[in-house]
C-alpha cells in the first residue's frame, strides 16, 4: 500500500487555545497539531509536536511546552518541536488525562496517582490519591505567577504545595452552603474541574463540576489566599474546564458548551454571552487576548469583543474527519466534521470545491447520487435530510422530516429510498421548504429498524445491518430485502453477543464483523478478531485474530478486501477474504489515540480513504490498494 493522495480541508475545530504574555503570538491546538499565529489570525507555523493527541499546552516566555496523551512533553522553540520527556505519568492506558503548568524553570505535570514537579530528570515526585471517575476526569494544575505554589484539583479538593520546598498549605474546598441535600439525601461536593490565578498569584478561580441543585447558580468560585476567603459568581449549570483572569484583573472569563462565559469582579455579575447560547458549539478552552477574548470549539478559534463582535479568525485544517463519502467515479470526496460542517473535495484536481454549515450539531449520513451530481446528507441528532449541488455546493429541493436514513439511489437516479420509502427524485427535488417524508410520494417498503442501509449495485434490493440486544451485550444482524416487495426478506443473518461493530459487501453478499469474547460475572471484555461470513448460508469465510479492540472496520464494495483498525495501534490492517493473507500499514500515531476513523473504498476497491490526514496540513489521506 502507498500513499495516492492527500487533501485539506478547512475550518476544523479547536480543542485549546493559549496566548503569549506580551499578546504577540496565538498558540492553537486541535488533534495533534499546533498551530501558531499572529494577533491578527496569520499563521505562522504548523506543526505536530509528538504526532499523538495533544491534551494541555502552555506559554513560557516565548516558548510553548505541550503534553500529550501519553504524558510525552515537548518544546517548541522558533517553530521547531524537540521531546524533552517521554511517558512522565506511565503507563495511561486505563484512564486519565496528564495536564502541565510551566512558569520559568519550574515544570508540574499532573498524573492520575501523583504531581512530578521540577524539570525533566529531576523530578520531585508527590503521591496523590487517585481521582474518581467524574464527568470531566479532571485533574489540572497550575503555578501561581510569581512560582511561589503549584495547585492541584483531587476530586472536590484543591491541593496547594509551596514551591521550592513543596510542603503542604491549606487545600481549598467549596464553600459551606454550596450543596445541600436533594430529595432528601446529602450531597457531597461536586469534585473541582478547572483552576487559574490571577496575574499577581493573590485569588485562585475555581470551576466545579455541576451539584444539583445548587450548582445552578454556583459553579465558579473565586478565592482570596491571604484571606482565605472564597465568593461564588451567578452562573448557571455548565461545564468549566478552563479559566483566565483578564490582563487586569477585573474580569474572569469561563469556556461552556455553547459560549465563554464573563463575570465583571468589581460588581460581581455575569455579563451577556459573546456567543449566541443553546447551539451547543462547545467551547473547550478560552483565552484573553489584550480586552478581547477567544473562544476555542467547533467552530474554530475566533477573537471576539466582549460584546461578541469577531476581530480575528485562526483556522486550523480539519484535522479529525468524523464521516467520510467517495463518488463511484472516484472523484468527489465528501468529509464532515464537528459543528455539522460538509466539505466536498475534488481529488482529480486536488482542491477544496465547497465547505457548507450543512446540519446545526452535526452530520450523520452521507450519499452521492450514481451520476456524482447530487449529495444527500442526513442530520446526526434529528430526523432531517437535506440535497446539495455537488458544483456549487447550494441547497436543492427540499428539506426532507422524519428521518436521517439515506439507502441510495434506483438505477438512472429515477428514485431515492429513504427510511424504507421509495420516492421519485425528480417531483421532489422541484419541491421547496421542509416536507415530511410521509406526505411525499412514493411507497414504503418496509418500516427501517436500521443501524445503517444501503441499496444494493443493481437497484433492486436494500442491504440492512442491525444491532440486537441479547442476554449480556448487544449481537449484530444483516439483511436483505426485496425493494418494493414488502417485507419481502431475501436473506439475513443473526450473530450472537458482542459483535456490534460491522460492515457488509454492496450486495450484502459478505459480512465482516468484529468479535469480542465476554468472560465472567465482570462482564471483561476479550478481542477475538475478524470474522467474516456468508449472510445467506450463515458460513463462516475467513477469521483474523485481533490483540486489540477494533474500532474501526470496512470492507470493499466487491467483499474481497476488509480493513480494521485497532484501538491503541497506529496500524492499518487490510485483508484478503479469498486467500487469507493480511497486509500492515503504518498510520500517523494520532491514529492510535482516536476512538474511531473513517474508512471507504473506492467503487473498484483498489483505493482507501482514511479519514486523518498523513501531514499536519492535511486531513484526510487515499492508500492505494493491492
Amino acid at each position: 500500500m502507498s500513499v495516492q493522495a492527500t487533501g485539506t480541508l478547512p475550518n476544523g475545530p479547536a480543542t485549546g487555545v493559549r496566548v503569549r504574555a506580551d499578546h504577540g503570538q496565538v498558540a492553537v491546538t486541535t488533534a495533534d497539531r499546533l498551530g501558531l499565529f499572529t494577533p491578527q489570525g496569520q499563521r505562522q507555523a504548523l506543526l505536530s509536536p509528538t504526532g499523538r493527541l495533544l491534551v494541555d499546552t502552555v506559554y513560557n516566555g516565548n516558548d510553548i511546552f505541550t503534553l500529550d496523551v501519553t504524558g510525552t512533553l515537548a518544546q517548541v522553540r522558533h517553530n521547531q518541536a524537540k521531546i524533552v520527556s517521554g511517558s512522565l505519568c506511565g503507563d495511561l492506558k486505563r484512564g486519565g488525562v496528564p495536564y502541565l503548568a510551566v512558569n520559568g524553570k519550574t515544570i508540574a505535570v499532573s498524573c492520575p496517582a501523583a504531581l512530578l514537579v521540577g524539570q525533566p530528570g529531576k523530578w520531585h515526585k508527590i503521591d496523590l490519591p487517585v481521582p474518581v471517575a467524574s464527568f470531566h476526569q479532571a485533574s489540572r494544575v497550575a503555578i501561581s505567577p510569581d512560582v511561589r505554589e503549584v495547585a492541584i484539583i483531587r476530586n472536590a479538593q484543591i491541593l496547594r504545595f509551596g514551591l521550592p520546598d513543596l510542603k503542604p498549605l491549606p487545600t481549598i474546598t467549596r464553600l459551606p452552603g454550596e450543596d445541600t441535600t436533594f430529595m432528601d439525601r446529602p450531597l457531597t461536593p461536586a469534585s473541582a474541574s478547572a483552576l487559574s490565578y490571577d496575574a499577581q498569584g493573590q485569588r485562585l478561580a475555581v470551576g466545579w463540576n455541576m451539584s444539583f441543585p445548587k450548582a445552578y447558580n454556583q459553579s465558579v468560585t473565586v478565592y482570596d489566599l491571604k484571606a482565605g476567603t472564597g465568593r461564588s459568581l451567578p452562573t448557571y449549570a455548565d461545564w468549566t474546564t478552563d479559566l483566565a483572569f483578564s490582563p487586569d484583573g477585573t474580569s474572569l472569563l469561563a469556556d461552556g458548551s455553547s459560549t465563554p462565559r464573563i463575570w465583571n469582579l468589581t460588581t460581581w455579575k455575569r455579563l451577556l454571552a459573546p456567543q449566541p447560547t443553546n447551539t451547543g458549539i462547545g467551547v473547550e478552552s478560552v483565552a484573553w487576548l489584550g480586552q478581547n477574548i477567544i473562544s476555542a470549539s467547533s467552530l474554530g478559534a475566533l477573537a471576539l469583543t466582549p460584546a461578541g463582535q469577531q476581530v480575528a479568525h485562526f483556522p486550523m485544517p480539519l484535522a479529525r474527519v468524523n464521516l467520510v463519502a467517495l463518488s463511484e467515479n472516484g472523484q468527489w470526496v465528501a468529509a464532515a466534521g464537528e459543528g455539522g460542517q460538509l466539505n466536498l473535495y475534488d481529488l482529480k484536481r486536488k482542491r477544496l470545491v465547497w465547505s457548507v454549515k450543512a446540519h446545526l450539531y452535526g452530520v450523520g449520513s452521507l450519499k452521492f447520487n450514481r451520476a456524482g451530481t447530487l449529495l444527500v446528507s442526513g442530520d446526526a441528532n434529528s430526523e432531517f435530510v437535506r440535497f446539495w449541488d455537488v458544483k456549487t455546493g447550494k441547497a436543492v429541493g427540499p428539506s426532507v422530516t422524519g428521518t436521517r436514513d439515506v439507502s441510495g439511489f434506483t438505477e438512472g437516479d429515477r428514485e431515492i429510498v429513504l427510511g424504507g420509502r421509495i420516492v421519485p427524485v425528480a417531483p421532489l427535488l422541484r419541491r421547496q421548504a421542509e416536507v415530511f417524508l410521509g406526505n411525499l410520494p412514493g411507497q414504503t417498503y418496509r418500516k427501517s429498524r436500521s443501524t445503517s442501509s444501503q441499496l444494493t449495485p443493481d437497484g433492486k434490493s436494500v442491504c440492512e445491518t442491525q444491532l440486537s440486544f441479547r442476554g449480556r451485550g448487544m449481537g449484530f444482524r444483516a439483511s436483505s430485502w426485496k425493494l418494493g416487495a414488502l417485507d419481502k426478506n431475501n436473506f439475513g443473518l443473526s450473530l450472537p453477543e458482542e459483535r456490534h461493530l460491522g460492515a457488509t459487501s454492496a450486495d450484502c453478499r459478505v459480512l465482516a464483523v468484529a468479535a469480542i469474547e465476554v468472560i465472567g460475572k465482570e462482564h471483561t471484555h476479550n478481542p477475538l478478531g475478524i470474522e467474516v461470513y456468508d449472510p445467506a448460508t450463515g458460513r463462516k469465510l475467513r477469521v483474523w485474530p485481533s490483540s486489540n479492540r477494533v474500532s474501526s472496520l470496512t470492507i470493499s464494495l466487491d467483499g474481497q478486501r476488509v480493513v480494521w483498525l485497532e484501538e491503541g495501534h497506529a496500524e492499518l490492517n487490510l485483508g484478503d477474504v479469498k486467500t487469507g493473507r493480511k497486509t500492515v500499514w503504518k498510520l500517523p500515531r494520532v491514529v492510535q489515540d482516536m476512538e474511531s476513523v473513517p474508512l471507504v473504498f473506492r467503487a473498484d476497491g483498489k483505493a482507501l480513504l482514511i479519514g486523518v490526514g498523513s501531514q499536519p496540513k492535511t486531513s484526510f489521506t487515499v492508500l492505494s490498494v493491492p
